[in-house]
């Protein structure tokens, strides 16, 4: 495995963690706001692919860039 084969593989992990914890956020808004009885929609709404956490704060950038 090369290292462009690596760095992708990072970048696909690093995507499905960012999934996973803004999920888990989604369902500790819910226990915060005491609306454990709306879980039906936010299941439906993550089978939709939506999420109701912020949107990412991080950005990749080639090893090109950060050399300049």
């Amino acid at each position: 495995m090369n290292d462009k084969e690596i760095q992708e593989n990072i970048r696909e992990l690093l995507g499905a963690i960012f999934i996973q914890s803004q999920r888990n956020y989604d369902v500790l808004i819910m226990i915060a706001d005491k609306l454990g009885g709306e879980t039906d929609s936010l299941i439906e709404l993550h089978a939709q692919g939506q999420v109701l956490a912020p949107a990412p704060s991080f950005i990749f950038e080639d090893e090109d860039d950060s050399a300049k």
